[in-house]
């Protein structure tokens, strides 16, 4: 017996709560609708616990999706509608997360299984997907395009999310003005995302950086991003995507885009 299959791509766009924790993200003060479980009877719940400890992974063809809608699973999924990919979600809260057959050794989500490949870090399954299924088919395309994945989990997550040593988020470094920030902005005022202009031009390096931008606004509401006119305008346009709406939320993308778009005090420019 497998888990119960019970969130498929087609069913995605609940967005749940959480601890504010950095292993854990979650949204909070935004009124996200709560993911609806099917009930069950008291068999079935025998059933699916007996299952849990025998198979925690299920085998379906396609990549098979760890996670949770308040985890930094999303993002994932995010990547997976933008190519089109079918894939299986399972609630990792139903399976057995330090069973040797889940794909992560530290039972952390997201982690992904396909066939018998088992990944783990967000980074790392972007990576994989974009390989396998969204064409990045030569060395200088993975480049192109994994360069700005790990830049995005080295350097911009400790940018956005200032954590205590238990690695619970206490701030964000986006109050301030950081350098790498300023370049960043730099870079989007000559080209519309990332890896160039167009819509041809999108990709799982947007995904990557645009998730960590948007989970900043999800943690602290209070928080402008104006004093970075061409980072404003790409998170904007980010939330208008279709198939970030479809793995976040239309709800929250509208919500988000209230509190991106709002303009900085007029006396950080000194008018």
């Amino acid at each position: 017996a497998t888990p119960q299959r019970w969130l498929t791509h087609k069913r995605h766009g609940a967005v749940g709560r959480g601890p504010l924790h950095s292993a854990d993200l979650a949204w909070f003060g935004l009124g996200a609708a709560v993911l609806l479980v099917p009930s069950l009877s008291r068999a079935a719940r025998a059933a699916r616990a007996a299952s849990r400890a025998r198979s925690p992974v299920s085998r379906a063809a396609g990549p098979v999706l760890f996670g949770s809608p308040g985890s930094r699973s999303p993002l994932v999924n995010w990547y997976l509608h933008e190519i089109g990919q079918d894939f299986e979600m399972v609630d990792a809260a139903r399976v057995d997360r330090y069973s040797t057959q889940y794909p992560s050794p530290f039972g952390k989500i997201p982690a992904l299984a396909d066939g018998d490949l088992q990944v783990f870090e967000s980074g790392a399954i972007l990576m994989f997907l974009a390989d396998k299924y969204g064409g990045l088919d030569t060395p200088e395309k993975r480049a192109e395009a994994n360069k700005w994945i790990v830049w995005a989990n080295a350097t911009l997550d400790p940018i956005c999310f200032k954590e205590d040593g238990n690695g619970r988020v206490l701030d964000t470094g986006l109050r301030g003005d950081p350098p790498a920030l300023q370049i960043l902005d730099g870079l989007l005022e000559a080209n519309e995302f990332l890896l160039g202009s167009g819509e041809e031009s999108f990709s799982v390096a947007d995904v990557a950086v645009g998730s960590y931008l948007l989970y900043v606004p999800l943690f602290f509401p209070d928080i402008s991003v104006a004093k970075w006119p061409h980072i404003q305008r790409y998170m904007l346009q980010l939330l208008e995507r279709p198939a970030y709406q479809r793995a976040f939320g239309a709800g929250t993308a509208e919500q988000l885009q209230t509190i991106v778009g709002k303009k900085g005090d007029s006396k950080m420019f000194g008018l």
